[in-house]
């Protein structure tokens, strides 16, 4: 069983991340975080909160984290032209019943990776600010991560929120330089490859047919990712980026990765938040991250797909 801890900032594709990872025979989520990223952090967490609950997740403790990045002022940028103004736009969820824990989501990771007896992996889906929070104030816990498994930046493809730089990156940049710096084992999920795990409108149709009421959930969430996709840029298909870094938990074999040395941009205004790989191996660095190069699109969907009409099990 592999113990994990999500932090996201959901968002639709955080959400069929949360679901994905909740409904895998060999993934133990310990507790989920929430940063401000996609929305405001109130929203992120609530969103956390109502699709675990929906889900009839009960047990999963959900921590609200940090509302802004570590040096920048988040409302220059939420991404609510793409997932609406609450971050969760489209179907109804109802609210939450199951409270959101006190503890703040920084201290959490902390005290659990602590207190673990056993390794643990990091699954962060949306800015780095509570992960480099967490490694800044207790070096010390980089020993009990086992890896962490980051959907963000773009190496060979343009970015998302500008020509370098991909959504999540931008947000914050100097929690990303911290992470990538940090000597732990990283896998980053690019865009690269993100772009083509997507869902196309047969593939929603296979979901919405399957008629549970999770699977309906998410057929809904992806009718609207998909049209944001299509109104602002014209891509006529859904991709769901987060989930990837759950689904190489469940079946490796979807990514390919290699292995090199990425560095944040932080500085310069032309290029912040851009992933810089050292792809040649020019600058001597050691290579500190696995960069995903390729993606089994047909089998991350099928993942997808058997997974959603799965009771959920508690672990």
């Amino acid at each position: 069983m592999k113990k994990v801890i999500i932090d996201c900032d959901p968002g639709h594709d955080d959400a069929i991340a949360l679901l994905l990872a909740s409904r895998a025979d060999n993934i133990k989520i310990l507790g989920v975080t929430t940063v401000a990223g996609n929305s405001e952090v109130y929203n992120t967490t609530r969103n956390a909160r109502k699709v675990l609950d929906y889900a009839d997740v009960f047990d999963v403790p959900v921590y609200r984290g940090c509302e802004k990045p570590l040096m920048r002022n988040l409302y220059r940028l939420t991404g609510a032209i793409i997932h609406g103004e609450d971050g969760l736009g489209g179907p109804s969820i109802p609210d939450p019943v199951t409270p959101i824990e006190k503890e703040h989501a920084v201290d959490y990771i902390i005290r659990t990776l602590k207190e673990s007896d056993e390794k643990i992996t990091l699954i962060p889906t949306g800015p780095l600010t509570n992960i480099a929070m967490a490694l800044t104030k207790a070096p010390e816990i980089k020993a009990k991560i086992d890896k962490i498994i980051i959907m963000g930046g773009a190496i060979m493809d343009a970015g998302n929120i500008t020509s370098a730089a991909e959504f999540n990156m931008y947000v914050d940049p100097e929690a990303a330089k911290i992470v990538f710096a940090s000597g732990c084992n990283i896998y980053l999920n690019t865009l690269d490859v993100s772009m083509k795990a997507v869902f196309y409108e047969e593939d929603i149709e296979r979901l919405r047919l399957q008629g549970d009421k999770v699977s309906v959930i998410v057929a809904q969430l992806l009718d609207f990712f998909a049209d944001t996709h299509v109104k602002h840029f014209n891509f006529r298909a859904c991709p769901v980026h987060d989930a990837l870094c759950v689904g190489i938990l469940i079946d490796e074999s979807i990514i390919e990765y290699q292995k090199t040395f990425v560095d944040i941009s932080v500085n310069d205004p032309l290029t912040m938040g851009e992933t810089v790989a050292d792809l040649w191996g020019i600058t001597g660095n050691e290579p500190n991250c696995h960069i995903s190069v390729k993606v089994d699109r047909e089998k991350f969907v099928n993942m997808i797909i058997n997974h959603m009409r799965k009771p959920y099990i508690k672990k």
